[in-house]
């Protein structure tokens, strides 16, 4: 018996789905370590920006903001 008949083609999808984006990825690429002083700027960073979405600050998430970011990073090419 046959059974991709009877079998949907793809599984049935909730209806509360989260929205997505596609981001270019690669397998392998070698970037350089960070300092110490690079990483406490970075820790630093983020927690300034934890403080901000907790503090109501953040802005909405754009996805067609984020894939012409990413798409002009993705196109530059290798930084000097």
């Amino acid at each position: 018996m046959d059974y991709t008949v009877w079998m949907p083609a793809r599984p049935a999808t909730r209806s509360k789905r989260r929205r997505t984006t596609m981001v270019p990825v690669t397998t392998m690429e070698e970037i350089p370590v960070l300092s110490a002083a690079e990483r406490a700027a970075l820790a630093a960073a983020l927690k300034r920006a934890e403080d901000e979405i907790k503090a109501g600050k953040g802005s909405d998430f754009q996805p067609a903001a984020l894939r012409k970011r990413l798409l002009g990073i993705y196109r530059r090419g290798k930084r000097s």
